[in-house]
Parts: structure tokens; C-alpha cells; sequence
């Protein structure tokens, strides 16, 4: 494996080289509820004041779809002798090798809705993680394999091995719990948007 490291080098991107990340299912509902409001808005020729709603419903779908299609084209993971690189949908995220903490393999939690069942992130000394797109083992069929390589090669370039710290792993844990009560309010608000327009329309 050493000898591997060295003769291939740290320089190495990671893009879309499979068909689709996730089920093409995924992205039919929004493309089949946008459908049916925008035949709704056009054809009923009574304007009432749900026209809002849906016109804010088709507005969030059409940026769902713009913004996978935008991930599936710019979507890439880039390593080179400076750092790591996530370039997503809109967003490009840099970390130096200095400021990488860890490289972690975890596993997917939309894993049921998703092909890859492994993702990776890059997590920083303050504990927050950078996913980087297309690193996972349904782009990757070795995929355990190249992130052993790459985390290998990386700790030439950081200068120092890989080991935890205590202090840092504790605020990845922290993290992962706002992450988790975040995520959890954002479900209550949008079921509670939900009903309002059911209730109020």
C-alpha cells in the first residue's frame, strides 16, 4: 500500500461516474406535482387566493429539481497538495490540509432513499464536517480501499498521523446532536406550515 501511496500522489477528483446517486423516483414526484400546478394554474380560469400557496409550492419545487440537476453537473470532491474541496449545487467548500482534522467514512441516513450506503466527510478541528459529493461507495466499487489510500496519502501532505482528540471529538458529538434538534424543528415548522395552509386555505 505505501509503495501505491507514493507512486500515485495526492492529486485526485471525484465526480459523478455512475448513472445516478439516487433513484430516479426521487426527483419524479417534484417533477409530477410541478406539472400538475402548473396545468392547474394555467387551465382553471377562477382566481382564488390558493393560487399563493401553490405558486410557493411550485416555486420550492422547481428549485429542488434546478438544484439537483445543478449537483449532478458541478458536483465534485478535488484534492490536491493544498487541502480538500466540496463543490455542490451552488455552494464550494475549502478545507487546507492543516485545518483537517479527520476523513470519515459513515454511513448514509438517507441510505433508504439513496444507492450509496457510505458517505464521507472531512471534519475540521471545530468539529464541523464537510460532506464531499460523489466520494461514496456507490461512485467508488473500492470504495473502503481509495479512502484508505486517500487518508494514506493525506498525512504526508498534513504532517502528522491521524489520531483523535478528545476535545475535538467532543465537539463533533455536540455538533451531531444540534444537527439532529435542528433537523427535528425544521420537520415540526413544515408540518405546521402544512396544516396552516390546509386549515386556512
Amino acid at each position: 500500500m505505501g509503495q501505491d501511496v507514493h507512486e500515485r500522489g495526492i492529486e485526485r477528483e471525484y465526480g459523478r461516474r455512475r448513472t445516478f446517486s439516487g433513484p430516479w423516483w426521487q426527483l419524479a414526484p417534484n417533477v409530477f406535482i410541478g406539472g400538475l400546478l402548473i396545468l392547474q394554474a394555467t387551465a382553471n380560469p377562477y382566481v382564488s387566493t390558493r393560487h399563493r400557496y401553490e405558486a410557493a409550492l411550485l416555486g420550492v419545487v422547481l428549485v429542488r429539481i434546478v438544484l439537483a440537476l445543478l449537483y449532478r453537473r458541478r458536483g465534485r470532491t478535488i484534492v490536491g497538495a493544498q487541502g480538500i474541496t466540496a463543490r455542490e449545487a451552488l455552494r464550494t467548500a475549502h478545507r487546507t490540509w492543516h485545518d483537517v482534522y479527520d476523513i470519515r467514512a459513515e454511513l448514509n441516513p438517507n441510505g433508504r432513499f439513496e444507492n450509496a450506503e457510505w458517505t464521507t466527510y472531512a471534519y475540521g478541528s471545530d468539529g464541523r464536517r464537510m460532506r464531499l459529493p460523489y466520494f461514496d461507495d456507490w461512485q467508488l466499487p473500492d470504495f473502503h480501499a481509495e479512502l484508505a489510500d486517500l487518508r494514506a496519502v493525506s498525512a504526508l501532505h498534513r504532517g502528522t498521523a491521524w489520531e483523535l482528540r478528545p476535545e475535538v471529538e467532543d465537539r463533533i458529538r455536540r455538533r451531531a446532536r444540534d444537527r439532529k434538534t435542528g433537523g427535528m424543528v425544521g420537520i415540526a415548522a413544515v408540518f405546521a406550515l402544512l396544516a396552516a395552509f390546509v386549515f386556512l386555505a
